[in-house]
């Protein structure tokens, strides 16, 4: 059954079919098809649209979400939600599971949250803002578990090491090091140099502060590992207190 529309304007009648067919021939049998035109009215306040039937759902139409949402690399089953990290860390990082936390905290009573991470580092600064984050969860009532596997370096370490429960696959490699600044050539006063100093040294106290408070070494000891770029195995980081199961 062809389905026609009748569009009346001001400039005249219009006549618009959705399946093309001659005097002489009968419409071939398809489904049928809604053709949408766009018509400019000579008096656009004499002219009146129909409104779609309340069932009928656009492809292109958006669904309220009050309630908001997780991100992307996030989902909820059952009462749990599952966070991923599977890449360098960055500010993305932190905007994605900062969203995440807001939702669930508003939004559900969930609060056992699993935290995936195979990571090898990357912002230093991103790193430490995850492990607040995760810290500041807590506090307010959340369980993390970390699951580790693949590797876990650098800023990657702190963010695992603050959850409250660390699990880590057999074969997970660990790795830490000194911080890096990494900067354009050009131009540098000696008080630059010295205000550089400065944050480095901010920075390694804030990132071996996380190791010693979530572990059985001694600030001592994560400073001499830290030093000379330590690798190490999950079975180890099990005997320093940095994992609390391997599975």
């Amino acid at each position: 059954m062809v389905r026609k529309f009748f569009i009346l304007l001001a400039l005249g009648v219009f006549l618009v079919s959705c399946a093309g067919m001659t005097a002489n021939t009968s419409p071939a049998k398809s489904q049928p098809q809604e053709v949408v035109v766009k018509v400019q009215a000579a008096d656009p306040a004499k002219v009146t649209v129909e409104e779609p039937p309340q069932d009928r759902v656009n492809r292109s139409m958006e669904v309220p979400n009050p309630e908001g949402r997780l991100s992307q690399l996030s989902f909820i089953s059952k009462d749990k939600a599952f966070v991923k990290i599977f890449s360098g860390l960055s500010v993305a990082d932190v905007t994605r599971l900062w969203n995440d936390l807001v939702v669930l905290e508003n939004n559900t009573s969930i609060r056992d949250v699993n935290l995936f991470i195979n990571s090898p580092g990357g912002d230093a600064f991103s790193g430490l803002a995850l492990a607040d984050q995760i810290e500041r969860a807590r506090r307010k009532g959340f369980k993390v578990t970390a699951h580790a596997s693949g590797i876990i370096a650098s800023a990657a370490v702190p963010v695992f090491a603050v959850c409250d429960v660390r699990l880590a696959a057999p074969g997970t490699i660990f790795m830490v090091h000194e911080a890096a600044l990494w900067k354009w050539p050009g131009r540098e006063t000696a008080s630059d140099i010295r205000s550089q100093n400065d944050l480095m040294h901010l920075l390694r106290d804030r990132y071996i502060g996380k190791l010693v408070d979530n572990s059985k070494l001694d600030k001592t000891k994560w400073e001499e590992l830290e030093k000379k770029t330590t690798w190490f195995s999950a079975n180890k980081a099990l005997n320093w207190g940095l994992v609390d199961r391997i599975e």
